[in-house]
């Protein structure tokens, strides 16, 4: 997961070994594990390392002259939102970001699944306790719940003809299985100072733009994890703050997907790139490049040569988006 950019990429190195520095003693075993390669298997794992990442990320674009004409978040993505937005000091983002990975990984276990359908479709076959966790277009649903209540949805979907397939995510988050977990972070939230954001913030937890008071709420942040992500509803509001071109700042494509379907021109930063790590560094250096310069088969004539605001979304671990 973006290794490959770690010592090549300077923006990139220091805002990860900054992360990792503001985790102590946590950050400096996730860094063995990524460097490693291991496979990361644990909510505690994966999502204090992909915080990071998309953090760093975030911090490349930042630092080839782009700045963001407005920001979208989803699940781990929300605090990396909230971080590039201003609403909280990354200090403050890292420290909830712990807090929140060492709950998860005590909620019951759970997992998800991406299902070809929209959730209307999707909602009569879901069993055991199963939710939709995520709304991302009309193409694709994610459900959540225990592993019981997937298998008797994966059934019920099969008998009704319905695609699917499991999504790699290490709990059974945007769901009730993740709620008291979610609930018990609160007063760490509430420690922290929230500030309105100085750029365009869009939510998946909110569906859009959240009202400047919700933005700054603490249980707004705190319970996100477990509630749905209303991705499709977040990326029809994209218009409204004069995107002109969208990046997934995050180690897929999935997201970039979504925009296209929504008639947005979007590139992934990485692209789901699980390759040789020259291979995610040339594909870096061509989504850049796309970013700072624009599509040159869709690229206009413009008065300057300044780099175009872009919009900068995150996504979580997985194939799914949940």
């Amino acid at each position: 997961m973006a290794y490959g950019l770690y010592r090549y990429e300077p923006a990139f190195t220091t805002a990860m070994d900054t992360v990792l520095g503001l985790m102590g003693q946590t950050g400096e075993r996730l860094y063995r594990l990524w460097s490693s390669g291991a496979r990361l298997r644990t909510v505690a794992e994966v999502h204090p390392l992909l915080f990071a990442v998309c953090h760093a990320l975030s911090e490349t674009v930042r630092d080839r002259g782009l700045r963001p004409g407005a920001v979208l978040g989803q699940s781990v993505g929300e605090l990396v939102a909230a971080v590039q937005t201003g609403v909280l000091p990354l200090t403050d983002a890292v420290r909830l970001v712990a807090v929140q990975a060492e709950a998860l990984a005590g909620a019951p276990a759970g997992g998800a699944l991406a299902v070809a359908a929209a959730p209307p479709a999707v909602s009569p076959f879901l069993r055991g306790g199963t939710v939709v966790a995520a709304s991302n277009g009309p193409g694709q649903t994610i459900v959540s719940g225990s592993e019981f209540g997937l298998a008797a949805t994966r059934r019920a979907l099969e008998g009704a003809g319905l695609t699917w397939m499991r999504v790699q995510v290490p709990a059974g988050l945007h769901g009730p299985l993740v709620a008291e977990a979610c609930r018990d972070t609160l007063p760490a939230f509430e420690e922290s100072a929230y500030t309105i954001p100085h750029t365009p913030l869009l939510s998946g937890c909110a569906g859009g733009r959240p009202e400047p008071e919700r933005a700054v709420d603490p249980e707004f942040w705190a319970l996100q994890p477990s509630r749905p992500v209303l991705l499709d509803a977040a990326l029809a509001q994209l218009t409204t703050v004069g995107a002109l071109l969208c990046a997934e700042v995050g180690p897929g494509h999935g997201l970039a997907v979504q925009a296209r379907r929504h008639g947005h021109r979007a590139v992934s930063l990485l692209d789901g790139c699980m390759g040789a790590p020259h291979e995610e560094r040339d594909r870096l250096r061509q989504a850049l490049d796309c970013l700072v310069l624009g599509d040159p088969t869709e690229r206009a004539p413009r008065a300057d040569d300044g780099p175009r605001a872009s919009v900068a979304w995150l996504r979580p671990p997985g194939g799914g988006s949940a």
